[in-house]
């Protein structure tokens, strides 16, 4: 990847000397970001010439030299020989930024595919095509066909998908004051992707802060993977987040399943903070320029009363609490205030602090203490008439910005500082504040809580699953599955139960006189349960008969569930009924997982039966899992307090819960022939122990072991 942000030499094709020609934007981009490499052209309609001091040969084996880079922005048309022709030549690293591949009509669908092959068949890598590739403010690289001028030089790198979001961020984060370090623009990402470039951002020295503005995501597990080893905030922006709906329902986890959902899953597993606002890439880079945050203790204060009311209740929300310095610190403070009209407290109104010359001593004072773990200050630098702030004694005698470095620099804590005011003003403080400078309450808030989000994630250390999670026999599980196809009902709870996941005694009745014989052998009360392939809410079918109290009744309520099957699913396949012991009463709960194409399997459960898809009480983890991980998601629950009793009903021990859902995951982990699976109920007993009731699952016998 050095090769694509700092290339020795540079091949331009198309290059001419048209005044519009769009190749000569990019050496010039490049010359005037002082880019040390050597370039040269190609464009094979013209003879040798100079165009801007660069030497244009006709094909990249009239080349003095093998380029390390060569950059294509020409029809696609002319592209695969293009890539021929470097390929020949031993050229091995592209950047195509030519559009009209496989975001396009089936023909560029196709030129798609030639050209992934053809850059295959010379060992080629590349970036693109339809995209604007790299910049790279330590090497000069500037290969975007846009005109700009060289930005500011810093520690934050942005992955983007779409080259004109990538613009517009570039400008943004110019605007606001935030360096950039690299920029990758990937477009179709036909053959590099966003992983490829992460791997290489999370070693690169000059990249502190990862950014990633992403359309699609196809590689979803190796993100994850990448984001836990990498020692940096990763930041992600996800576009076209409305759900799919394409997902087949055989199940109550493909209803629940949606993709956002599982996103978010990943995301936590892997430590990459969610955005969703382009700004919060600004603000976010800006905290984490500031010292890590390690508690949640704030001091806010604000010579405006109404901003400190402001920052305490978005704060709140944010989930941190306000810091109290203690009792000496406040009586310090209430000697400097002019009228003794307000109460010292935090929030802190400092409007009525007449020493504003003191701010740099009550920053650094509230800094200083044990009890505050970061601070924001929030003021305002209005337009005033010439002279107007001479009216104002003091008020503006004091820097901000100044008062702020010196605290953080003595504390070590992150302390934001936000500004309102006249939009000119503002822009010149950011301009020359050794600080950040936030536009609003809201947005520091956010990206402070975003920073320490991170800091404590990584104090809690990388993931570790439980290895041996489930100690089912796996060579039973493989004869299964190796038969079957399509969806599996009843059965799957004799797989379930190989795996630790009891269920009550329980028989297949084929017949009448079958149900008659097993209730008789289990005993009354018994369940009878349709067994078929269409039913897949069996209620909804009428194929569920519960307290059946004798062996002639359970050969009656055969018939009529066959009866119920054939009225609501006419012609469905009928595989006969299970006969079950009654279970006894208890918590119902529900289990599931399915094969998301790019995260790989998911498991969810929460809060189970009927009703399921309405409450949608559910948490999600990716497979293979730990017992802390469940256990933490299953405290998130909403029926979580369910678990200590209410009403009556005695509390109940999730850990049998726990480790049902930990051996789900290591199933679907170890057998991805398994496309969806439902445990529904999964029923927590009031007097101990667990027992799965029902379940469902589909397999995919296609799918690769």
């Amino acid at each position: 990847m050095d090769t694509f942000f700092a290339p020795t030499s540079l091949a331009v094709y198309g290059l001419s000397p048209k005044a519009r020609n769009t190749p000569r934007t990019i050496v010039a981009n490049c010359l005037r970001w002082g880019y040390r490499g050597r370039i040269l052209g190609i464009n094979p309609a013209i003879d040798e010439t100079d165009v801007d001091g660069i030497r244009v040969y006709r094909s990249a084996a009239d080349l003095p030299l093998v380029p390390d880079l060569a950059v294509l922005l020409i029809p696609a048309r002319f592209v695969l020989e293009a890539v021929a022709d470097c390929g020949r030549a031993g050229i091995k690293r592209l950047a195509i930024q030519t559009g009209g591949f496989n975001e396009a009509s089936g023909a560029g669908r196709e030129l798609a595919v030639q050209l992934l092959a053809l850059a295959r068949s010379y060992g080629m890598r590349f970036v693109g095509p339809n995209c604007l590739t790299m910049a790279d403010t330590v090497s000069g690289l500037c290969l975007p066909f846009v005109p700009s001028f060289p930005v500011r030089q810093g520690s934050f790198s942005l992955i983007t998908q779409s080259g004109g979001t990538g613009i517009f961020l570039w400008n943004l984060l110019e605007t606001e004051q935030v360096g950039l370090a690299k920029f990758a623009s990937i477009g179709n990402k036909l053959d590099l992707d966003e992983c490829d470039v992460l791997e290489y951002l999370g070693t690169d020295p000059a990249t502190k802060v990862i950014g990633l503005y992403l359309e699609s995501i196809d590689n979803g597990r190796r993100l994850v993977e990448l984001a836990e080893r990498i020692d940096k905030p990763v930041l992600l922006f996800k576009a076209n987040t409305t759900q799919a709906g394409n997902r087949a329902a055989m199940s109550h986890t493909a209803a629940l399943s949606a993709d956002d959902a599982i996103l978010d899953t990943a995301l936590e597993r892997a430590g990459i903070l969610r955005i969703d606002r382009l700004r919060d890439f600004v603000t976010t880079a800006k905290a984490f320029d500031l010292p890590p945050m390690r508690g949640n203790r704030i001091m806010l204060m604000s010579p405006a009363g109404g901003l400190g009311v402001i920052m305490a209740d978005v704060s709140e929300r944010q989930g941190f609490a306000c810091a109290d310095p203690g009792p000496a610190v406040f009586e310090d403070l209430a000697e400097m205030t002019r009228a003794d009209i307000i109460q010292v407290q935090n929030p802190l109104d400092m409007g009525d602090i007449y020493r504003v010359d003191k701010y740099p001593q009550i920053f650094s004072r509230l800094l200083a203490s044990d009890q505050v773990d970061a601070a924001i200050f929030a003021s305002q630098r209005p337009l005033m008439p010439a002279g107007g702030e001479d009216a104002y004694t003091g008020m503006f005698s004091c820097d901000p910005t100044l008062a702020v470095a010196g605290a953080v620099r003595s504390s070590g804590k992150p302390m934001a500082l936000v500004m309102y005011g006249d939009a000119r003003t503002v822009a010149a403080m950011k301009e020359q504040s050794p600080v950040p400078v936030f536009d609003g309450v809201g947005e520091a808030i956010g990206a402070l809580h975003r920073q320490m989000r991170y800091h404590a994630r990584k104090a809690a250390g990388p993931f570790r699953f439980d290895p041996s999670a489930a100690g089912f026999a796996a060579g039973q599980i493989e004869d299964w599955l190796r038969d079957r196809s399509g969806v599996v009902g009843e059965e799957a709870l004799e797989l379930l139960a190989c795996c630790g996941l009891a269920g009550p005694a329980s028989g297949m009745a084929r017949t009448a006189e079958d149900a008659a014989e097993l209730a008789a052998r289990i005993g009354p009360p018994v369940v009878l349960k349709v067994a078929s392939p269409e039913a897949v809410h069996k209620t909804e079918v009428g194929g569920v008969l519960i307290d059946i109290d004798s062996p002639a009744e359970a050969a009656r309520g055969f018939d009529r569930i066959r009866a119920n099957l054939e009225r609501h699913c006419p012609g469905a396949r009928f595989d006969g009924v299970r006969v079950a012991a009654m279970a006894p009463a208890g918590h119902d709960l529900f289990i599931g997982g399915l094969q998301d194409p790019a995260f790989g399997p998911v498991v969810l459960f929460g809060h189970g039966g009927i009703f399921v898809e309405v409450f949608q009480d559910v948490q999600r983890i990716l497979a293979p899992s730990s017992l802390a991980e469940i256990t933490r998601k299953i405290e998130r629950l909403r029926s979580a307090p369910l678990f200590a009793g209410v009403r009556g009903r005695p509390p109940v021990d999730p850990a049998p819960f726990v480790r049902a859902v930990l051996a789900v995951a290591q199933l679907l982990a170890e057998f991805p022939q398994i496309a969806e699976l439902d445990v529904n109920p999964f029923r927590l007993l009031d007097q101990g122990g667990a027992l799965a009731l029902d379940a469902r699952l589909r397999i995919d016998v296609g799918q690769k072991e």
